[in-house]
């Protein structure tokens, strides 16, 4: 069948017509679909033009999907949301390359909203027509404000660890020793920079030190989960020597299923030398003043002697009170020596502790009795016994040191009353030796210093401040004992020295009195 001229030109145009409405009904059904699909995101999809407005939303979604608090739609610029100028720049020029090329971005950029609130959101851009894009934005403040302040504080430790005057080092243990820090200490101490060891695995490492002693404490550390100190003589791989106070920790993760080798070395070379410099200095002059000491108290005691003498036949009395001023300020002179002699031999370590067996009641009798001679008129001393009979195993000599000094303060600081020694026994395996005065107290905030060494409480009373420092925060300390004092200002004070007993070697019978 042949079709005339007009009769093709009605078959064209119904074909056309036929296509047309095909492609309108797929244009239709497709467009149709991108709606319901954009209506089902639950982000906010807004339409934004060529020259950056917001022109509408496309989408519901809900306040919970971070719907942003946009107003004033269609007259919304890109320019009044973005803050920063450079990356309002930077959206501008994202936005035209979607458009001009029909394909799609993303970036993260920080806007500030008409009620004045400043969001992190993230954009995703897409191609819709000549003059449109459809943009796709999540609220992403929460998240980024965590992760700029993570990254925040990791740069701050970062910083912290890299410039730490310790060399550290972290090892992954999970991965065959791979290096994950080598911080500048530990890179200036070994002469290895950092990029020669981050990443790179314990084996690599390993010819650079022939020892094993990274290797070995490694696994001690491993397999005890203990944390590890060592003190090391290191040589780094160019022959320069140190000495090392080597901390080695194991930290885990994960329930331990991730796990960490921290390590840390202080160079201490130069510390131990002056400590050595330092000790050295301490004996010499420890010898010094024992020697000096000794050398002054010879001429001190032929004063006192002849002092003595001459009291026995001088019969003025103005004469005597002189001599009198003589021998007190003699004696006065050889316990500051003595204190010294002691004090220097405490630090030098040769002060005798000769341990022995002491009768506890004989030796305060003896103390009270020696104590009499240097009472004032005013002022008595009472025995207080805790038992009948104690005999101990102790170091008898530095226990009358104790005590001599105790009652020594007591006879300063008395005037009128009584001073009381005595003892009690605490615990089976503990005595407490004490001195009770009522003289002039010490106030509460005072009380603390009464054993710092040269204190001195009083400054109208003569001595050095030394006894109570020297029996008392050493003498006790070497016999692993302990001091106190209790005081009530104008009432009075104790003076306090307990000790352990050693029992296999004490023999201890007491009886307490009623």
């Amino acid at each position: 069948m042949h079709l005339t001229l007009f009769g093709e030109i009605q078959l064209f145009l119904l074909i056309a017509a036929t296509s047309a409405s095909f492609l309108y009904w797929i244009n239709y059904k497709y467009k149709s679909l991108n709606r319901q699909i954009i209506r089902a995101i639950d982000i906010p999809v807004y339409l934004l033009n060529r020259q950056g407005f917001v022109v509408k939303l496309l989408n519901t979604p809900t306040e919970k999907a971070n719907r942003l608090p946009f107003q004033n739609l269609g007259t919304l610029n890109i320019k009044d949301l973005v803050t920063d100028a450079d990356e309002c720049r930077k959206h501008m020029a994202s936005l035209l390359r979607v458009l001009n090329t029909r394909t799609s971005d993303s970036l993260t950029v920080k806007i500030k909203v008409e009620s004045g609130e400043e969001l992190y959101i993230a954009v995703r851009m897409v191609y819709l027509s000549r003059n449109h894009v459809m943009a796709f934005i999540r609220n992403i403040t929460e998240s980024e404000i965590q992760r700029r302040e993570n990254e925040k504080y990791r740069f701050f430790l970062e910083s912290i660890l890299e410039n730490l005057p310790i060399a550290t080092t972290v090892k992954d243990k999970n991965n065959e020793g791979r290096y994950l820090i080598w911080n500048k200490k530990a890179a200036e101490m070994m002469e290895v920079p950092a990029k020669n060891i981050v990443g790179h695995y314990e084996e690599e490492f390993k010819p650079l030190m022939p020892s094993d002693f990274i290797q070995e404490t490694d696994k001690e550390v491993e397999e005890s989960e203990i944390p590890q100190s060592y003190i090391k003589h290191f040589v780094n791989p160019k022959g320069r020597e140190y000495i090392l106070s080597f901390h080695k920790t194991l930290v885990s993760y994960n329930k331990g299923k991730e796990r960490w080798i921290v390590s840390s070395a202080l160079d201490i070379t130069e510390l131990l030398a002056a400590k050595e410099k330092a000790e050295e200095a301490n004996r010499l002059k420890s010898a010094f003043l024992a020697n000096m000491s000794h050398e002054i108290r010879t001429p001190l005691n032929a004063i006192v002697g002849f002092s003595s003498i001459l009291s026995d036949y001088i019969q003025d009395e103005d004469t005597k009170e002189y001599i009198h001023i003589i021998e007190e300020n003699t004696q006065l002179l050889l316990q500051l020596i003595n204190d010294i002699l002691d004090l220097s031999r405490i630090e030098a370590g040769i002060l005798e502790f000769t341990e022995g067996d002491m009768d506890v009641n004989k030796t305060l009798d003896e103390m009270q009795t020696m104590a009499k001679l240097k009472l004032p008129s005013e002022v008595s001393i009472r025995l207080l016994p805790g038992a009948d009979y104690c005999i101990i195993h102790t170091v008898p000599k530095r226990v009358r040191q104790v005590l001599n000094n105790y009652l020594s303060n007591a006879l300063k600081h008395t005037e009128e009353g009584f001073i009381d020694i005595g003892y009690h026994l605490p615990q089976e395996d503990r005595i407490r030796f004490f001195v009770r005065d009522t003289g002039c107290g010490i106030p509460p905030e005072k009380q603390k210093d009464v054993f710092e060494r040269f204190v001195k409480l009083n400054s109208f009373k003569q001595g050095t401040g030394l006894g109570l420092s020297i029996i008392c925060t050493m003498i006790a300390e070497k016999m692993n004992g302990k001091v106190g004092v209790s005081s009530i200002p104008g009432k009075g004070s104790e003076f306090w020295f307990e000790i352990p007993i050693n029992l296999p070697e004490a023999n201890l019978h007491r009886k307490a009195r009623h």
